[in-house]
């Protein structure tokens, strides 16, 4: 469980698809949530490109998990990104995110089979955090990610900027401080 207030106001958040679709739609108390802690603390919630088209931002994809992705971006608080494999240390990050997953999932999956999405994800944080931010933030569902992300940026020189968060965990526990 990550404490809401180790998130600075004023910095920059990298969400994945399993965040973004655990969430749910506009109407849904967990969306509420996260968008009233993330535009009240004026955080800049970013998603990579990879991730939308996962989500399903793409011409064959599911309507819902679109217009749930649509939704959060026509209210202002979620902008897609890209990540820029020409910043310095990028393609580094990537790579070791990769192989990170891949040696802790040794008995489950193949390197080939990690999730590049999740690889994206440490990319694009640490482009951030290596440029326009001074904090970023990692909203991340899947354990191996996690601890995959977390491992490798702490390696590098913006592990003391970045903080790598449990993202359903971290709306749920909005939700129950909502109800309290």
């Amino acid at each position: 469980m990550t404490d809401a207030e180790t998130i600075p106001a004023d910095s920059i958040a990298v969400i994945d698809s399993s965040v973004l679709f655990a969430m749910g739609g506009p109407d849904n108390e967990k969306y509420i949530v996260l968008e009233r802690f993330v535009t009240q603390k004026n955080i800049t919630v970013t998603v990579p490109e990879h991730v939308a088209e996962e989500l399903g931002d793409s011409p064959t994809a599911y309507g819902y998990q679109r217009d749930r992705l649509r939704a959060a971006q026509e209210a202002g608080w979620l902008k897609p990104t890209a990540i820029d494999f020409s910043v310095s240390g990028v393609p580094a990050v990537v790579d070791r995110t990769r192989k990170r997953m891949a040696t802790l999932s040794a008995d489950d999956v193949t390197e080939d089979e990690i999730e590049k999405t999740d690889t994206i994800l440490a990319g694009v944080a640490y482009q951030y955090a290596t440029g326009v931010a001074e904090h970023v933030t990692i909203f991340v569902s899947d354990t191996l990610a996690e601890t995959a992300i977390r491992d490798v940026l702490s390696a590098t020189t913006v592990g003391d900027r970045a903080v790598i968060v449990e993202g359903r965990a971290f709306i749920d526990d909005r939700v129950t401080e909502s109800w309290s």
